[in-house]
């Protein structure tokens, strides 16, 4: 008897720390200020706690968390991911129920499954501020993380990543190499990132039908630097890097250049190399639409 009541105070021991392992702390003001209450379970009503519609800011450990402004886990939820929020701008004094993500059941999201070609982190904001999401493999749709249309910048620690606007892949995507892009707005794909996934063989093939032989990299400044973006087939709208390419590095194929949408305008054919500066070419923050030589 004596060891079955050991047995079971280690098994309730161990599901305890289990369960405080993921827990949120929210604060009634924001920057983490004011009183405060720690949660490490599902709870229906924030009443329980007696903060019900009070908390302004968060601290999230563990693991995702949902957030409601309904009892019962109803109305309005958002997705927390582990992390420190200053502020709770969208559910500001109004959650009424949380409860770990994994909380609900078959609908959960797992985390992506290790890749091995480098992770990247999204942030809410620009200058890397606000809510984070990082990633080390494929995700397809970021509505089941909670960060669904959110990303304002980048970070991306190795290997280049595809990025697109339409969930599995789809839509328009544009290809970031390792580096911080403080702004993905001149990409156009501020507040507009549905998934991604890194440029590789397992990834599978890019969307909109397979590639053409080669590709050209356009980079923001001469010799190679800043922001750079990879197309491996005909685009005729760089919106997200319009008049934005200073140099270019081609593989594969020729490709033509012009310095209008829809390949009006001046053109010039970048036959495979290295082209540290387009200046020359009377292309430098002129480039508007690409496509292969050979159409």
């Amino acid at each position: 008897m004596i060891a079955f009541f050991r047995y079971a105070a280690a098994a309730s021991g161990l599901a305890f720390a289990l369960q405080a392992s993921a827990q949120v702390t929210f604060y009634e003001h924001s920057g983490f200020r004011g009183q405060s209450v720690t949660v490490d379970r599902p709870a229906g009503s924030m009443e329980r706690y007696g903060f019900a519609n009070r908390a302004s800011s968060a601290v999230v450990s563990g693991e995702p968390w949902e957030v409601c402004n309904g009892p019962g886990f109803s109305g309005r939820c958002v997705v927390l991911q582990p992390g420190r929020y200053e502020s709770l701008p969208q559910m500001n004094d109004s959650i009424s129920s949380v409860r770990p993500l994994s909380a609900r059941g078959g609908s959960a999201a797992s985390p992506p499954p290790p890749s091995g070609g480098g992770g990247i982190t999204f942030h809410e904001r620009r200058d890397f501020r606000g809510r984070s999401f990082t990633a080390d493999g494929p995700v397809a749709d970021f509505q089941r993380y909670g960060f669904n249309d959110r990303a304002s910048s980048v970070v991306i620690n190795g290997g280049s990543w595809e990025v697109c606007d339409g969930p599995g892949h789809s839509g328009r995507c544009a290809v970031l190499r390792p580096g911080r892009y403080a702004s993905i707005n001149e990409m156009g794909l501020n507040n507009r990132v549905s998934s991604a996934r890194p440029v590789g063989g397992h990834a599978g093939p890019p969307p909109g039908g397979p590639p053409h032989a080669g590709q050209v990299t356009l980079y923001e400044h001469s010799e190679f630097r800043g922001r750079a973006v990879t197309i491996d087939r005909r685009a005729e709208r760089l919106e997200g890097f319009r008049n934005a390419a200073s140099s270019a590095v081609v593989s594969g194929t020729a490709w033509e250049l012009c310095d209008r949408h829809d390949f009006g305008g001046r053109c010039v054919v970048l036959q495979p190399g290295r082209y540290p500066s387009l200046g020359s070419m009377g292309m430098n923050d002129n480039v508007s639409s690409v496509r292969p030589a050979h159409r």
